[in-house]
């Protein structure tokens, strides 16, 4: 039996793991190797939480980034990989090399094309992490370069993924969500320990965030957004490089998949055989959450869409 002595020992290594408990930072990259150094810089001068480590997988297939990141930057720990997995897949290597050698309580994904501004981002999102058991991932305010919103969390509505609007003045209270983006995506150790790591069916991008936040709410987990911790996402770089057509087609699978998987009844229906199509034939003018009718127009190219769409949909 143990001791009284023992037994404080424990409750004080224990007390003082919850004030203070490991990050993994895990970062991957395809091709942004200026803007992963940006990100770099930004994460060692302006966090001033000290217990966490950051875990870079190179994920262009040739490993020149990693053995570059590896000599400017050796506070990092870098991974090589032989071929391009995507986004799930490459962070899934982050997140089982971490979790092997490193044994964190949180793991947070982090886009390379991100930059931190505050200092203490990484202390309140451990502390509102630490406030309750049930809360098992996190978000926060993600802003565009100049300084508007881009995301902060969303929710689905039957059959649509909506965003968080703050149609009611801007959020200062932590606030629950379905799910937050996968560019800064902070994830309790227990959650990957109850429904595994990100689905690779979703590669090489695209809805796989989401899907992770769903499966950890039918887990019983919270998915919370915390407004009052801010980081820049230079959004778009990576897959602006990638050709129409091709994004068209990974987005129609994607959101296929997804609807057969989290969606049911109508709603998966609806989605998957008239809002997937019209999405084929159809393109937003702005980046606007409302189907505004006057906010569409026909694609040049919707009959090759369409056979793209035919093509995805046969995938699954």
């Amino acid at each position: 039996m143990d001791t009284i002595q023992e037994r404080i020992k424990r409750f004080q290594d224990y007390n003082s793991k919850m004030k203070n408990p490991k990050v993994a930072i895990i970062i991957c990259t395809y091709n942004q190797e200026k803007l992963l150094e940006k990100c770099f810089e930004s994460l060692k001068k302006k966090t001033s939480y000290k217990n966490y480590k950051v875990f870079f997988v190179d994920d262009s297939g040739k490993g020149k980034i990693a053995e570059r990141i590896g000599k400017k930057f050796k506070w990092v720990n870098v991974t090589a990989n032989k071929k391009n997995l995507g986004f799930a897949g490459a962070h899934n290597v982050g997140i089982k090399k971490s979790i092997k050698e490193y044994n964190p309580d949180y793991l947070l994904l982090l886009n390379d094309d991100t930059e931190i501004i505050q200092k203490n981002w990484l202390n309140e999102m451990i502390k509102v992490g630490n406030s309750e058991d049930k809360i098992g991932i996190l978000g926060c305010r993600i802003i565009y370069p100049d300084g508007t919103l881009q995301n902060i969390g969303g929710y689905l509505k039957k059959w649509e993924i909506v965003k968080e609007l703050e149609l009611d003045g801007e959020k200062k209270e932590v606030f629950e969500v379905d799910h937050v983006m996968g560019a800064f995506m902070v994830i309790k150790k227990k959650v990957i320990n109850k429904i595994g790591i990100l689905d690779e069916k979703y590669n090489p991008y695209l809805l796989e965030d989401t899907d992770y936040c769903l499966e950890a709410k039918r887990s019983g987990f919270k998915v919370v957004s915390v407004p009052f911790v801010r980081i820049i996402h230079k959004k778009g770089k990576t897959l602006g490089t990638l050709e129409s057509a091709d994004k068209l087609y990974i987005r129609f699978r994607n959101d296929i998949y997804f609807s057969r998987k989290n969606l049911h009844g109508w709603n998966r229906f609806f989605r998957i055989f008239i809002y997937v199509p019209f999405v084929a034939v159809f393109k937003k003018k702005t980046d606007e959450a409302s189907l505004n009718p006057r906010n569409f127009r026909m694609r040049k190219e919707w009959l090759r869409n369409l056979g793209l769409y035919c093509k995805a949909f046969w995938r699954f």
